[in-house]
């Protein structure tokens, strides 16, 4: 595949990794919680994953000649460790919704540091657009974790 005349993308399959795990996890989340509203959220948090993904797929092609359909092991971890905790707990729905905050710090932990590292310019922007989106889906499950604290 030819290479633009660009410096490498530094961290796009680490991001793309945390993206998927995510993408699993909250589709895992959707069986397990009871509440119509919480799997239509969680839904729409699946979405906005998916869209970021495609949206950074070109770079991780780019910078290693195949699409990235990896997993990371801290949030596929943090998986397990919530159906243990989800079978065990009398809240449920709380469990998974404090995990998958968790796993939200996660993602922009990721897009931080790869903004942290100078970056093609188009790729830059790219990170950019898609980390005020993984920003707006921690904000509304920030929220939604405090509104369920009991």
């Amino acid at each position: 595949m030819a290479q633009l005349n660009t410096p490498d993308m530094k961290h796009v399959s680490d991001i793309i990794q945390v993206l998927n795990s995510g993408i699993e996890f909250y589709s895992d989340a959707k069986d397990k919680v009871e509440d119509k509203h919480l799997v239509q959220f969680f839904d729409r948090m699946v979405t906005a994953r998916r869209m970021v993904k495609e949206q950074l797929q070109p770079f991780a092609i780019q910078d290693d000649g195949k699409r990235e359909e990896g997993s990371a092991f801290s949030v596929e971890a943090r998986k397990v460790y919530t159906k243990v905790i989800g079978a065990m707990s009398s809240d449920k729905d709380h469990t998974y919704i404090s995990q998958l905050e968790e796993v939200e710090d996660k993602t922009l932990e990721e897009f931080r540091i790869a903004l942290k590292e100078k970056q093609p310019p188009q790729y830059e922007a790219a990170l950019l657009q898609s980390m005020a989106t993984m920003q707006e889906c921690h904000d509304e499950m920030r929220a939604l974790k405090k509104s369920t604290r009991h």
